[in-house]
């Protein structure tokens, strides 16, 4: 492979140079040209291009590039560049696709010039045609052996830019080469230098490329406060210098303002998704070489070429000269490329456009050498004034963030420890809340919504309000923090009590600019204190009247409670009749016994919890299962607490509880009549199409089990267990004919077929019962695939609900496993392959772990639910 890159002036000139070159249509090479237009001149691009076609065997692309091209590292202030890949053993082919298509569309279209040997994809956009990764990311997903290089054309005003091929010139869609070979050896790389500063954002309203919100507020006011206003007079230099920076698939990507609307919302280079968290950033220079020496020895020691396609905005931070003192490392390989508006990069997993880097690939025709010498420097920049006045300014930016983040850190953590253990309340200077916690939520029963940008004292009542009016407020003006107890009210009118504090949020000049307020729940203990005040009579009363109320309080729990006491030892003291009938034991059997030693070894670990939540809370509340004496189960809800003495040192234990066998034993039966309905329906079904009701009982007992390995709750196994058999509940509206039919189905059959997914959810997804919207959902997502090519709504990764992702690998598995009407069953090794080479694909990568490292389990349920021939 070779390069020879023209500088166009006329189409003698070019000739002759392709000549000197030895560039004809009589050799054996296949040539691949590049035309970057540094002017805007429709006629002159299809004269090339015409000049191109007449004159050699090769295969066009054609981009409006900005004024500067790259011809072997260096930046040329030329108006046409012509590079001319010229290669021996690969072959190259082209195509056009519309703005109108769709991604998906795109991806078809490019599909038909793509082999198994296809090793590159060079994309020219017209700006404007795609303003979204969508088109990128679609191709990594359906080529993903290919690597996509290139770039979008250069945007001038009041133009989109040009692009082309050997058809002919475009003002909107893209133009693609496809570079196939035995022996060619791609690698791309890129380098950008950018640093965060400042705390992270969130987008939180977007459309594509179009972003309104930034951390809820107007993205033009972000800009404003944190950038000034001066910038939107010359946005173009200066929206480059602080551009936005987020990561995507470890991959960084740099968006900047094009566009502001009228009503302003800001159009930046390419989409921001909604939930995006972005920072600003700042181009260091010391960053940019580090980075430059480190892809340049990554690369084949023997490269013989190399595609540079440039954000301009390297160009516009850098300068020119700085610029092509950091390409010097790259001097003795031929090379050609554009600066562009937006430029093509894909990663391992991911198709995207990044932003204000340097993009290239690498290539060589022939086996790739690689030198374990370590590259020693880059040319040394030599920083002119304002260079030396930006990287000065850059590094004190950057020590300044670093001290930023650590103190946001730090607030961070304290933030989540006072979340965590009380109730917290951000306002601003006049007491309008701006910031809630959950649990401030869960006490007074307003959700967040509800309080924030209410002010404080709405939660109090009359009484309450008028006191902190007069007498808190005043404090907390002079003193700027105040401590004490409130009495508040939850939304259903109740109040509760909590002990408080405020503290004042001051800013340089000493005045406040929010409150911090954070509240412990005293509900509990004040409404003991108002008990106590309220029951000082009995305090009046004699010993003898005070027993003979104590034995009137202790006859009625007796009545109508279980009731029993341990010492400190677990050592039964006292029951009553209603704790031995309940548990079937005799009094004279079991005082002076340690209560373990009545309990079977499989129900102690519930009052080990009981001894733990005493000790740690000094109660315990819950229900308990119990085997008696006799076999039976019984099912208590009790409460355990330790009896303390005057001076708050437990003395012994006392649970009372209240048996509740029949109601546990009625939800069971419920259960279990579900579970028969759900298995019924799911046999049902299958026996529409033929199939066992061995079937869905595999099915569900595999996901199941896939389930526990996976972490899953008990719970969530049974759940599972239970919904999975009805994953193809939907077919009961499909026809018998094409249920039934032996052969493959035609492709409208097999659009038929696809629509039970969405019967099966349209079934249940109005029930108010998990179990049977969990059934609904596996039904609608179990064709779905891991990257995304399934149905009914094309889902990828963990969009996919969980027991739907957990389904399909079980369907999947018997239905190959097993005999049905349109083929015979699959041998045990050909299944496992087959979902092998399907991990990633049709499966979750870490599900299908799981599954072949523990197959013998699985195997031993198709053995027990084997169908009855």
């Amino acid at each position: 492979m070779r390069i020879v890159n023209i500088i166009f002036d006329d189409f003698i000139q070019l000739k002759q140079d392709l000549e000197k070159n030895k560039i004809t249509k009589q050799t054996q090479e296949k040539y691949f040209i590049q035309i970057f237009m540094g002017i805007i001149d429709k006629e002159i691009a299809q004269d090339l291009v015409n000049f191109f076609n007449k004159e050699l065997h090769c295969e066009v692309l054609l981009t409006q590039s900005a004024k500067e091209n790259i011809s072997h590292t260096k930046i040329l202030n030329s108006k046409i560049l012509i590079s001319v890949s010229c290669f021996e053993h690969s072959n190259i082919k082209s195509t056009y696709c519309p703005a109108t298509l769709n991604a998906n569309q795109v991806s078809k279209q490019i599909q038909q010039i793509v082999t198994p040997k296809t090793k590159l994809l060079i994309l020219f956009v017209a700006c404007g045609s795609f303003d979204h990764e969508d088109i990128l990311g679609t191709l990594r997903r359906d080529m993903p052996h290919v690597i996509i290089c290139g770039g979008r054309s250069w945007l001038y005003s009041g133009h989109t830019g040009l692009v082309g091929d050997k058809d002919g010139i475009y003002l909107e869609g893209l133009v693609c080469a496809s570079i196939d070979s035995d022996v060619l050896y791609v690698q791309n790389n890129y380098i950008f230098g950018w640093e965060k500063i400042g705390l992270s954002m969130t987008i939180t309203k977007s459309q594509n490329n179009i972003v309104e919100e930034i951390n809820h507020q107007k993205a033009l006011d972000i800009y404003k406060k944190y950038l000034g206003t001066h910038i939107f007079k010359n946005l173009e230099a200066s929206n480059y210098t602080l551009p936005l920076v987020y990561y995507k698939d470890g991959i960084p990507l740099a968006r900047v303002i094009y566009k502001i609307l009228e009503d302003g919302r800001l159009v930046f280079n390419d989409a921001l998704p909604e939930g995006t968290k972005v920072n600003f950033a700042f181009g260091l220079l010391e960053n940019i070489q580090k980075e430059t020496m480190e892809v340049r020895a990554k690369i084949p020691s023997n490269t013989q070429g190399i595609y540079f396609y440039s954000c301009v905005a390297r160009m516009m931070f850098l300068g020119k000269n700085n610029l092509s003192d950091l390409l010097h490392s790259f001097d003795n390989i031929p090379s050609a490329g554009f600066f562009t508006s937006g430029e093509a990069y894909c990663s391992k997993d991911q198709g995207m456009f990044l932003g204000l880097t340097n993009t290239f690939v690498s290539l060589v025709e022939e086996k790739p050498e690689f030198s374990n010498e370590t590259l020693q420097s880059t040319k040394e920049i030599k920083l002119d004034a304002r260079s030396l006045t930006v990287d000065t300014m850059s590094h004190l930016m950057r020590a300044t963030n670093q001290e930023i983040l650590q103190l946001a850190n730090k607030f961070e953590a304290y933030q989540q420890l006072v979340d965590g253990t009380m109730l917290h309340i951000f306002t601003d200077e006049n007491l309008n809340i701006l910031y809630t916690n959950e649990k401030m939520s869960e006490k007074s029963l307003y959700t967040q919504e509800e309080l924030l940008g209410k002010n404080c004292l709405e939660f109090l009542d009359e009484e309450q309000k008028n006191q902190v009016i007069s007498d808190i407020l005043p404090v907390l003006y002079e003193k700027r923090e105040w401590v004490g107890k409130l009495r508040q009210t939850k939304k259903d009118g109740t109040a509760y009590y909590v002990k408080l504090a405020v503290k004042a949020i001051l800013n340089e000049k000493g005045e406040v600019t929010n409150y911090v307020i954070g509240e412990l729940d005293d509900t509990e203990d004040e409404l003991e204190l108002i008990s106590l005040r309220n029951d000082t009579h009995l305090l009046k009363k004699s010993i003898e009247t005070k027993r003979y109320l104590l034995e009137q309080y202790n006859n009625i729990i007796d009545k109508n409670q279980s009731l029993f006491r341990l010492d400190l030892n677990k050592n039964f003291t006292y029951a009553n009749e209603i704790f031995l009938k309940i548990t079937g034991l005799k009094l004279e059997n079991i005082i002076g016994r340690n209560v373990y030693e009545f309990i079977q070894e499989d129900e102690k670990w519930q009052f080990e919890n009981v001894q733990k939540d005493l000790m740690q809370k000094g109660s315990y509340h819950g229900i308990l299962e119990y085997t008696r004496p006799d076999g039976k189960k019984v099912y208590v809800k009790s409460a355990g607490y330790f009896i303390k003495d005057p001076n708050e040192i437990p003395i012994e234990i006392m649970a009372v509880g209240f048996d509740i066998t029949q109601i546990i034993e009625n939800i069971k039966e419920i259960e279990t009549i579900q579970k028969d309905v759900i298995y019924a329906m799911g046999t049902i079904c299958e026996g529409k199409s033929r199939e066992t009701g061995n079937h869905i009982i595999r099915v569900a007992e595999y996901s199941a089990l896939l389930a526990k390995l996976y972490g899953c709750s008990k719970e969530e196994q049974e759940l599972l267990r239970i919904a999975s058999p009805m994953h193809d509940i939907g077919k009961v509206g499909i026809a018998d004919s094409i249920l039934n039919k032996p052969g493959k189905l035609t492709p409208e059959e097999f659009e038929i077929m696809k629509t039970h997914t969405t019967i099966g959810q349209d079934i249940f997804k109005n029930s108010d019962r998990l179990i049977l919207r969990t059934a609904g959902d596996i039904a609608g997502t179990h064709h779905e695939w891991w990257n995304g090519s399934g149905y009914p709504n094309q889902l990828s990764g963990e969009d996919i609900p969980l027991f739907g992702r957990i389904t399909t690998i079980a369907d999947v598995f018997d239905a190959l496993s097993n005999d049905r009407c349109y083929k015979k069953a699959w041998p045990l090794p050909d299944v496992l392959e087959h979902i092998k080479s399907l991990r990633g694909k049709q499966f979750q990568p870490e599900l299908v772990d799981l599954f072949l490292d523990n197959i013998d389990q699985f195997l031993e349920i198709s053995k027990k639910y084997q169908d009855v021939v």
